[in-house]
């Protein structure tokens, strides 16, 4: 199974599914990365929903994602269909 692809900004990267939360509310997102040495993607998981600083505090630089099985489901159906699309991205 895949999942849609969209296009993400001006440069024409993609972008694999919309973005969804998580258990708590945190936002998991799989995109293209302009990494010019092969395939790379990235998995960004924004928890500023659920975290708040404090003032004076900064955001953690380590985030985790909380997923039950639906959501595990799109994570992988989203690295998937980036998977599947090397060949034609990248001619291999």
């Amino acid at each position: 199974m895949s999942v849609r692809i969209y296009k993400r900004g001006d440069r024409g990267f993609h972008d694999y599914g919309r973005a969804f939360p998580d258990s708590y509310g945190g936002v998991i997102s799989v995109y293209e990365s302009s990494a010019a040495s092969g395939p790379h993607v990235w998995l960004n998981i924004d928890a500023s929903t659920w975290f708040q600083p404090r003032p004076g505090e900064c955001k953690p630089h380590n985030t985790s994602a909380h997923l039950n099985p639906k959501q595990a489901r799109a994570l992988i159906e989203r690295l998937e269909t980036w998977l599947d699309e090397i060949p034609k991205r990248w001619g291999k």
